[in-house]
């Protein structure tokens, strides 16, 4: 009987592991959309008020905040991964530019926001 209990207890132990496991990933995406989030909606304002120091101290932080969790991403949703790196890398490069360009700036961000908005829907 006390293998038995045993054998049940190891199992509901095992399956709670991946199923944990699951829902970390899953998480850790969840969480890092939303940082990601947060911080193109704060670069956008620093962008529409034309505070190039606030872009220079906001916009680099996109890069920390998707390598928390970009492996995640391009692992289950290769495509979004592509369509959010294809409009990062530009958006970092124009936060930290000498001279902000406000147009193309923020036509950038709007659009990684955009693919972090349906990567969001998508982990849903």
């Amino acid at each position: 009987m006390k293998k038995v209990q045993a054998v049940i207890l190891a199992f509901g132990f095992g399956s709670a592991l991946v199923l944990a496991g699951c829902n970390s990933t899953d998480s850790k995406i969840s969480v890092g959309v939303n940082n990601m989030l947060e911080t193109t909606e704060q670069l956008a304002k620093a962008i529409e008020n034309g505070d190039q120091a606030k872009v220079k101290e906001v916009g680099p932080q996109l890069e920390d905040q998707w390598s928390s969790f970009e492996e995640g991403v391009k692992k289950d949703n290769k495509d979004l991964y592509e369509k959010i790196e294809k409009y990062l890398a530009p958006t970092i490069a124009g936060s930290e530019a000498a001279t902000l360009d406000k147009d193309a700036l923020g036509s950038l961000n709007d659009q990684l926001t955009l693919a972090l908005k349906e990567l969001e829907d998508h982990t849903k």
